[in-house]
């Protein structure tokens, strides 16, 4: 039973790992649904952004990445979808830093930082081997880099 069950999940493995191979396509947006997206995210940013420097103030904002409180006097915010996970663009895509300072969502919470006297930093990171281990989730398997970005507002 044991041998039966142990062939079966290699099989199994390997169809996932042959599956991955041939038909795993990222998905590339348009320029134009990618400059919409991250300006109503970054839009979602500044409307909550005094409540989240009042919280880092307190001492109590989770800062990403680490499971702590303590009090930073700057918040990095990585951009998530709607199940937040990171939101990861395909290389493939042609939008840039520069594209997302244009939107009216960076405009919106460049202003609200200028009057809170705060500075603002937009960056573009990509994702190389970040370590994933899974059988699904191979980076060898998929045949761009995905990026993701990050805004940092600090200064209180």
């Amino acid at each position: 039973m044991k041998k039966i069950m142990s062939t079966f999940i290699i099989i199994l493995l390997i169809a996932g790992i042959v599956y991955l191979a041939l038909f795993h396509k990222p998905l590339n947006h348009s320029d134009a649904e990618l400059k919409q997206w991250f300006g109503s995210k970054l839009s979602d940013i500044a409307a909550g952004l005094e409540d989240d420097i009042k919280k880092d103030e307190k001492g109590e904002y989770v800062h990403a990445g680490k499971q702590s409180f303590e009090k930073r006097g700057k918040i990095t915010y990585v951009l998530h979808d709607k199940n937040y996970a990171r939101f990861e663009v395909s290389d493939k895509n042609n939008i840039s830093v520069q594209d997302i300072i244009e939107t009216d969502g960076y405009k919106e919470l460049d202003t609200k930082t200028r009057d809170l006297n705060l500075s603002i930093r937009l960056e573009e990171k990509n994702v190389e081997g970040d370590g994933v281990d899974t059988f699904g989730e191979l980076d060898e398997y998929v045949d761009d880099i995905p990026r993701y970005y990050t805004v940092t507002i600090s200064g209180w």
